[in-house]
């Protein structure tokens, strides 16, 4: 089809899809035996749709075993209609009729004809009866599982086509051999009537991208045992050293959570056992007190790994009182975070708050 076809067939198409429902009355579309009416897709005006979606710059990209790659893309999507490029030499207008909404035509021969019919569970249908022109599709198998670089899917529908062959003339090899296509994606594998296989590598379709671009994050919280601490002072006067003390200094157990909701690993390195850390900052932003101060840890690189869902929770004890070991009054921030060895300031951190109270004798 040639570029003055194409925009021949624009103009007509536009006319036919504008008169409704009866504007595919050109095609026999009266062999319904076998129509799967229990699926939901036959629910929705939309039905072929779901299963090739029709929307301005939707592009499905295909590589076969020897390094051959095609693009699908549909412009110029208006009424039903769009314009499909990559399957054969030249574009080629593809629509929907509200009357066939199982059935995705195509224009060809001055004419609309179905290409492929979602809804035909076994039954064949026929283009026309054209020697080495019209062909005979078919649903060649449903429910098949399919794994391509864009992942495995289950929920499938393969189309076969065969062309109508002449006994006094040998015919070209058709250019579409069969098509398997996916709900919500589209076509993900195609063969040509050559025999070469497709494979879909990536695709935009309806805005989401496919494969589905990884993703990393992980979501922390400090948990603790209370919010609300009591410490009681020392009441014993001293007049000789060393001086002994009934203080009672409240100790908080902190739990610092992290769980990696993104769907690749994450890792990080440490240079010691070590690898987090608990501040107590006051509300004038000052670290009065931090957990590695004066903590012992093993000198031998470590590292931790979370992998997708993974979690991970660091538990430890700090005693409610300042670096010279003054009780502490008031309300806190406790901050918890990883330690590594790289990017510190950017490693997974959480806090939450605190108040101690020192009760009076």
């Amino acid at each position: 089809m040639n570029t003055m076809k194409v925009m021949s067939a624009a103009l007509v198409s536009v006319s036919l899809f504008a008169c409704g429902p009866d504007a595919m009355a050109v095609v026999d579309d009266g062999d319904v035996d076998g129509t799967e009416t229990y699926d939901a897709e036959l629910t929705s005006t939309s039905r072929s749709n779901t299963w090739f979606p029709m929307q301005e710059g939707n592009t499905w990209t295909f590589k076969s075993a020897t390094g051959e790659t095609r693009t699908l893309t549909m412009t110029r999507v208006a009424d039903n209609m769009a314009l499909l490029t990559g399957f054969y030499d030249a574009p080629v207008w593809v629509g929907l009729a509200s009357d066939s909404a199982t059935t995705l035509y195509q224009w060809k021969n001055d004419t609309w004809e179905p290409l492929v019919r979602f809804g035909y569970a076994s039954t064949s249908w026929k283009t026309n009866s054209n020697a080495c022109n019209g062909y005979v599709g078919r649903r060649s198998s449903t429910g098949a599982s399919f794994t391509t670089p864009v992942g495995t899917y289950a929920d499938t529908r393969t189309i076969e086509y065969n062309w109508v062959t002449s006994p006094t003339a040998r015919c070209a090899q058709p250019v579409l051999g069969q098509l398997t296509f996916t709900p919500n994606i589209g076509l993900l594998t195609f063969v040509t009537g050559m025999g070469t296989r497709f494979n879909l590598q990536s695709a935009k379709v309806n805005g989401r991208v496919y494969p589905v671009p990884p993703t990393s994050g992980v979501t922390t919280r400090v948990v603790l045992d209370k919010v609300n601490y009591e410490s009681t002072p020392n009441t014993i006067v001293c007049i000789t050293t060393p001086c002994p003390s009934n203080a009672v200094t409240a100790e908080a157990n902190v739990e610092f959570q992290l769980q990696n909701t993104g769907s690749t690993s994450q890792t990080w390195q440490f240079n010691t056992g070590c690898q987090f850390d608990v501040e107590i900052v006051s509300s004038t932003g000052r670290v009065v007190r931090r957990l590695s101060e004066g903590r012992a840890c093993t000198f031998a690189l470590s590292q931790l790994t979370l992998s997708a869902g993974q979690s991970k929770t660091y538990s430890a004890k700090i005693p409610l009182s300042d670096r010279d070991g003054l009780q502490l009054a008031g309300t806190y921030s406790v901050k918890a975070k990883l330690i590594p060895s790289s990017n510190a300031a950017t490693a997974p951190s959480a806090s939450s708050s605190l108040s101690v109270q020192v009760l009076q004798p």
